[in-house]
């Protein structure tokens, strides 16, 4: 794959995580755990260009984005908070965090589901 293929969540996932100043407030192997954490809980959105991107995404959608992205990393926050590696109780409390609903996807973002002829 060319190298200037990337995840746009994973840009998003990086600014919210350094407007929070979390490498002031968790470890390295923390804020690792809640990048995976917060891009399980996202749609994947490969792009060559953030700038492309940009321009062809409707501010409505930026927005929607940003809001996808706060919610996951909010609850991948908890989780390592309530990190049960490190709580020295029984576990009965345990809690499980479920992803804000995502977003539909609109007509033209249908995922592909035809045949290729590679002849």
């Amino acid at each position: 794959m060319e190298s200037n293929i990337h995840n746009y969540m994973e840009v998003l996932v990086n600014k919210r995580f350094f407007a929070l100043e979390f490498h002031q407030i968790y470890t390295l192997d923390q804020i690792a755990d809640m990048k995976c954490i917060a891009l399980n809980q996202l749609p994947t959105l490969y792009i060559r260009y953030s700038l492309d991107m940009l321009a062809a995404t409707s501010q409505k959608k930026l927005m929607q984005y940003d809001e996808m992205v706060a919610a996951a990393v909010e609850n991948a926050e908890k989780m390592i908070v309530n990190d049960r590696r490190e709580r020295k109780d029984d576990f009965d409390d345990i809690v499980i965090y479920r992803p804000k609903d995502r977003f539909e996807l609109e007509d033209e973002e249908d995922p592909f589901s035809g045949t290729l002829n590679l002849d």
